[in-house]
């Protein structure tokens, strides 16, 4: 049976390949040419000399010549052939491209028959003419130059590839007729299959068909001997000396009821009504037999056995009785051809195929179809080749095989089943061993829930049940009404949708149903959002109302930025967006000078070495500290936080005031009291004092350092502290202030300083 499978295989494969369309040959002819077609060919080189020239006025007498000649005979075509190509040499050497033309127009002519025509006997010969060929092609083809040549360098590369394809149908000619001769004596069903010819079959393959069918003829005359004694007496059957093996186990399974039958055992008649006709596994010529046969005998069988089904309905006649049986036994579209008149059950054989062929049309896949396929078995075949993975295909299954499905389930069974399943001893073999390994991939797969709701994977519904308990844990409420239908989720999607999309998608008509709504409504709220920080440039900031849409890219720098404005990978340090370096970015540049940097918390601290005396200062400058930070023995250090920023108007309305310890001090309105009474305190505000802190010279002093006449005793006024921690209370100003060296700062000169630092910065 192996040996059998084998020669298919490579047969099928060849006559696939040797198919005479040019279709075939275009398509197929780079994956079939994998072997060398010239390793047995030696050293070989055309003999002969060109015959009458084309540029010759007395051509044409000897193209008719050559064409009464040749016919279809490749020998005569190869002969001819090869004289074109010297011709065509010459006609190159001379200059004249129009002649070399019509040269290699007769080539293409006879390469034509050849390749069709070909047979076994001139293997050999043809595969050194195409090698011998080529040579002289390659040879021309690197000679050709100039636009004069075109046409003619395009025709010899066409035929230089036509020269390997000729030598490839002579080598598979030899191969297939040794195949055909080996099938026939293995297979006679196959054979019928695989080797039958036809009118368009070359004049070789038709002459071994009649040498086989010779033979075939007498296997009939054997076969028809056995069948006719099995018909007159089923206890004396030769089933074993059929040559066709699986018609030869079904006959052995079928005559021991037909002598039951035959003995009125009514229940072996059923059970032989019952077995399919093994007709089909024979092939046509003794197909032919067998239906002679039965035609013979079928009267005196019918008689023996009439079906019950018949004789219910008094159909007695064998005719009548074959009508019955169709109608009870074929499809519905059969029924009705009959009845219209398109089936003919004279003919059981017929009747069969014309039924088999209107199933076919009607249920067979439509690869099968689209393929030219006419017959189930046929397409069953087909169809294993396109559904089975490549290593059922690489185990030798092809689908003709009756287990070949089985076997190939077992495959796949091993490449698709859990480990866990193979480690429990499940092969695939058995019949239930998907069955059994849905139990165990349950158990693995399953949520927790579904274990404790008491399901194995076992039962028929288990995975149905599993599912209803994991949607009524993972939907909305609203969608609990639908656990019961087929596809819940799918009802659910809409609700989904409605409790989960903004409004803005629902505003736009979207409600879940449509397969990209989703995806619509993503598109919505994209376009809402405006531009993402990844489309903002490094200088740009991203800015975004404060629901977080309509955000956009701007390089206005009045827009101000925080951290949040700038684009990814960039923060925001003294109002602008610079690249992320470690949280500090480059400490050494932000310190220069500096003997050693560290990052803390995301800000550079600079460290000088002790230098002594005023050395100290040299370690930093207050230009290069950042915003409200100052430098200290060579470090920034930040600013307290004072509630004098704002002038202390918001603690002490229009009085005098004054700073102290990051505190306002209250000083009254003077001795003019305040503005309503008319009286003028200019003199003693915050904006003059704030100006000689400017000058250089304390707000309590003139330009000879004599202070001004002190005021009675103030009220001091403590600001109210926000409810973060409580300040210190403010200590009470003595009535009468010392005198001011000119030398010393005051809360107003500090004011005065923390608003020139900010100017040096903006």
């Amino acid at each position: 049976m192996k040996r059998i499978i084998s020669v298919l295989l490579i047969l099928v494969l060849l006559t696939v390949a040797v198919a005479a369309q040019e279709e075939l040959y275009d398509e197929e002819f780079d994956k079939v040419i994998e072997e060398d077609i010239y390793e047995d060919i030696g050293d070989v080189e055309l003999k002969g000399e060109a015959g009458m020239t084309p540029d010759s006025a007395l051509y044409f007498i000897e193209v008719l010549v050559e064409n009464i000649f040749v016919g279809d005979n490749p020998e005569t075509a190869l002969e001819y052939k090869e004289e074109k190509i010297l011709e065509l040499k010459e006609m190159i050497n001379s200059g004249n491209s129009e002649a070399a033309e019509k040269a290699l127009e007769r080539v293409e002519k006879y390469n034509k028959i050849i390749k069709r025509e070909v047979s076994p006997e001139l293997d050999q010969k043809v595969r050194g003419s195409s090698k011998a060929t080529k040579i002289i092609l390659e040879q021309i083809e690197s000679e050709l130059e100039g636009n004069e040549w075109d046409d003619v360098k395009e025709a010899v590369n066409e035929n230089l590839k036509e020269e390997d394809k000729i030598a490839l149908a002579a080598k598979i000619s030899n191969k297939i007729a040794g195949l055909c001769r080996a099938l026939s004596n293995l297979d006679p069903l196959e054979y019928s299959k695989v080797c039958k010819t036809d009118d368009n079959a070359p004049r070789w393959k038709k002459d071994l068909d009649r040498e086989l069918t010779a033979e075939q003829e007498e296997e009939a005359k054997e076969f028809f001997g056995i069948m006719s004694q099995c018909f007159e007496n089923p206890n004396e059957c030769r089933c074993e000396d059929i040559s066709i093996k699986p018609f030869a186990e079904k006959c052995s399974e079928f005559a021991p009821l037909v002598a039951k039958c035959d003995s009125g055992d009514e229940e072996a008649c059923e059970m032989m009504e019952k077995i399919e006709d093994p007709i089909k596994l024979l092939p046509d010529y003794l197909q032919d037999v067998m239906a002679n046969l039965e035609g013979r005998y079928e009267d005196s069988k019918h008689d023996l056995h009439t079906p019950k089904e018949c004789v219910e309905v008094g159909a007695t006649s064998k005719e009548e009785c074959s009508k019955v049986m169709f109608k009870i036994n074929a499809p519905e579209p059969c029924v009705k051809a009959l009845e219209a008149g398109k089936i003919n059950i004279d003919n059981e054989r017929d009747s069969r195929e014309a039924c088999e062929q209107i199933m076919f049309k009607q249920d067979a896949p439509q690869e099968c179809i689209d393929a030219g396929l006419k017959s189930f078995r046929t397409c069953e075949k087909y169809m294993f080749k396109l559904d089975s993975p490549q290593e059922c295909l690489d185990a030798g299954l092809t689908g003709s095989g009756r287990d070949d499905w089985k076997k190939c389930s077992a495959i796949r069974f091993k490449l698709d089943a859990p480990e866990e399943c193979i480690d429990a001893g499940i092969t695939g073999e058995g019949r239930d061993d998907w069955k059994k390994c849905d139990a165990i991939r349950f158990k693995l797969d399953s949520p927790q829930e579904c274990l404790d709701a008491g399901l194995t994977g076992e039962g028929r519904d288990d995975w149905k049940k599993c599912n209803k308990i994991t949607f009524m844990l993972d939907a909305p409420e609203e969608c609990h009404q639908f656990a019961d239908d087929r596809d819940p989720w799918k009802k659910c999607k809409p609700v989904q949708f409605k409790l989960e999309a903004p409004q803005e998608c629902l505003d736009a008509g979207l409600d879940g149903t449509g397969r990209r709504d989703w995806d619509e409504c993503k598109k919505i709220q994209k376009k809402m959002e405006g531009e993402s920080k990844q489309d903002c440039a490094p200088d740009e900031l991203h800015i975004c109302d404060d629901d977080g849409k309509n955000c956009k890219c701007t390089s206005d720098s009045n827009e101000g930025c925080g951290a949040i404005d700038c684009q990814q990978g960039y923060s925001c340090q003294y109002g602008q967006c610079f690249p992320d370096e470690g949280g500090c970015g480059d400490c050494e540049s932000k310190c220069p000078g500096a003997s050693s940097t560290e990052c803390v918390d995301d800000e550079c601290k600079c460290f000088y070495d002790d230098k002594g005396g005023e050395d100290w200062k040299k370690g930093c400058d207050a230009i290069l500290c950042p915003e409200n930070t100052y430098c200290e023995y060579g470090e920034c250090k930040s600013y307290p936080v004072s509630e004098c920023q704002d002038g202390c108007e918001q603690e002490c309305g229009d009085q005098n005031t004054d700073c102290v310890d990051g505190q306002c001090v209250c000083l009254g309105y003077g001795p003019n009291g305040p503005p309503t009474d008319g009286g003028d305190n200019s003199g003693s505000s915050d904006d003059e004092t704030e100006e000689s802190s400017e000058g250089g010279t304390d707000s309590g002093t003139e330009g000879e350092g004599e202070p001004e006449t002190t005021p009675e005793e103030p009220e001091v006024v403590e600001s109210t502290p926000e409810p973060t921690p409580e300040p210190e209370p403010t200590p009470e100003p003595e009535s009468k202030p010392e005198e001011s060296s000119g030398n010393e700062i005051t809360g107003g000169a500090v004011t005065g300083f923390l608003e020139t630092l900010r100017g040096l910065f903006n």
